[in-house]
């Protein structure tokens, strides 16, 4: 298919996703690998909300390696909502990205396709990187992955941590998986500096001490 069939707008690239035929499908596939950064991008969105969009995995794999970084943030968000499991290796490598937004997509995607093992991944993102808004990205991520095995390592780090919401995630996951042995240190989120802190730890207490 020569070049000058290819799409030249954005807006004729958005039309092919109600189109479910071959050529359609393989205008997609070479848009998304056209010399035009934005025009990969958006062919790589458009694959996404695309009823094939199995059939053009390769194509979003392959995205995530693209040397743009707006390309391979909206691969992130396409695993991510079509949970992708097979992106999961790349897609830990864009956690070393040296953009901080593409580091959050990154973590977004892990979340849709999380394995055990990216406890740890996340984690040291969660603790380490250089932008807060990865770094609570991370902290998401990680309370919604919470279990028996990573409890207490979660609630010891947000129990401490400046942002009083991640303060009053250290409560919930508190009160999910411990005992009244946790009482003890409970008691010092009671006397949080922050009110709804408190207010959780002191009603996280009498759930735990009623079991």
């Amino acid at each position: 298919m020569p070049n000058v069939e290819l799409p030249t707008t954005h807006e004729a690239i958005r039309e092919l996703v109600s189109r479910r035929d071959a050529a359609a499908l393989e205008l997609l596939t070479k848009v998304a690998a056209s010399d035009d950064q934005f025009f990969r991008r958006t062919a790589v969105e458009v694959i996404g909300k695309h009823k094939e969009v199995r059939s053009l995995q390769g194509v979003i794999l392959r995205a995530l390696i693209d040397p743009s970084e707006y390309v391979v943030r909206a691969a992130c968000d396409v695993v991510a909502r079509c949970k992708v499991s097979e992106a999961h290796d790349l897609i830990l490598s864009n956690l070393a990205s040296t953009s901080g937004s593409t580091r959050q997509s990154a973590l977004r995607a892990i979340s849709a396709i999380w394995q055990d093992a990216d406890f740890s991944v996340v984690f040291r993102a969660y603790l380490r990187d250089a932008e807060i808004h990865v770094r609570r990205e991370a902290a998401w991520v990680l309370r919604t992955r919470a279990v028996s095995e990573n409890w207490r390592t979660l609630f010891d780090a947000f129990s401490v941590d400046v942002l009083a919401r991640h303060r009053q995630w250290a409560r919930e996951i508190a009160e999910a998986f411990s005992n009244a042995e946790m009482v003890p240190l409970l008691s010092k989120l009671a006397f949080d500096s922050d009110g709804h802190v408190r207010k959780a730890a002191s009603r996280a207490i009498e759930i735990i001490s009623a079991r």
